[in-house]
């Protein structure tokens, strides 16, 4: 006699839970046995593998190739740009409208002002 009468759906969920969880352990392991994953990830996160792009010139394309950065915020740093001219310090990229602190600390390190 079962005890419990799962719907499909919450079968589903309950095994994608269960994956999620077993994942998570999995990583939590290979990071403590193998320490140079860290370096592999953070090295994947970090600014030596991104070129700086210039904030005055790039297109829409190459700021979406911007970590953090996705086609909304391109298009309002394009849109910023042609209507208050160029950027002089990268910190000003904050006053464009959808651009808050915590976005601003994810790819601030992948621009650069000329």
């Amino acid at each position: 006699m079962t005890m419990f009468h799962f719907t499909k759906q919450e079968r589903t969920v309950l095994s994608l839970f269960v994956l999620t969880a077993l994942f998570g352990a999995m990583l939590r392991y290979a990071f403590a046995k193998y320490p140079a994953l860290v370096d592999i990830v953070n090295l994947i996160d970090s600014d030596r593998i991104y070129s700086k792009v210039d904030i005055n010139t790039s297109s829409v394309e190459e700021l979406i190739d911007i970590p953090y950065i996705g086609e909304y915020t391109a298009n309002n740093i394009v849109r910023y740009r042609q209507e208050h001219g160029p950027f002089k310090r990268i910190e000003q990229i904050k006053n464009v409208k959808g651009i808050r602190d915590k976005n601003y600390e994810g790819f601030y390190r992948y621009l650069r002002v000329k």
